[in-house]
């Protein structure tokens, strides 16, 4: 990050509110508006819908990742998904209108708009792997390329996410090793 963003950064860091949440803390259900947009310090959280009574987990954030359902968050509409811990999390959060707040700036407004775009080009890249992929090509990818998601994340979480059952995503990860 250079120094000039920093300083643009730094002058909206009051807007920020702290929290620490445990392991399973819903933070926002499905079907609910969502009013905060989080950045992870320390710890996982998913995203995740429920479809035929099974939880879909499709996302999952790490440290510096913002998490927020965005068209929820920024149009105040139903969220198709729900946002939970995985582990102990300390975030950052800030309510939609100071992040309209912050967008004025037009540093602070392009760095929200990268991330924006490649946290949208991971979500296609994933999607189309669907179209694409084997299962075991998909958990080969995410071995490769994400790495964190196998090592922090619980395998019935990781086994939806591929759109496989564990038992599937066990008989892949013996073949791996």
């Amino acid at each position: 990050m250079n120094q000039p963003l920093k300083l643009a950064l730094k002058q909206f860091q009051h807007l920020w509110k702290h929290d620490s949440f445990p392991p399973k803390t819903l933070l926002l259900k499905e079907g609910d508006i969502c009013r905060k947009m989080y950045h992870i310090k320390k710890g996982c959280i998913r995203t995740w819908f429920n479809h035929d009574g099974k939880d879909i987990s499709f996302q999952f954030f790490f440290e510096g990742d913002a998490v927020a359902s965005v068209e929820s968050f920024n149009k105040q509409v139903p969220s198709p998904y729900a946002i939970e811990t995985i582990e102990q999390t300390d975030v950052h959060w800030l309510l939609a209108e100071d992040l309209q707040q912050m967008r004025q700036h037009p540093l602070v407004n392009t760095f929200l708009m990268d991330r924006a775009i490649d946290r949208q080009a991971a979500f296609i890249r994933h999607f189309f792997s669907f179209l694409k992929d084997t299962p075991k090509q998909r958990y080969e990818n995410l071995l490769a390329n994400r790495p964190q998601v196998i090592q922090r994340v619980p395998l019935q979480y990781i086994a939806s996410h591929l759109g496989i059952t564990q038992v599937s995503l066990s008989r892949i990860r013996a073949q791996i090793k």
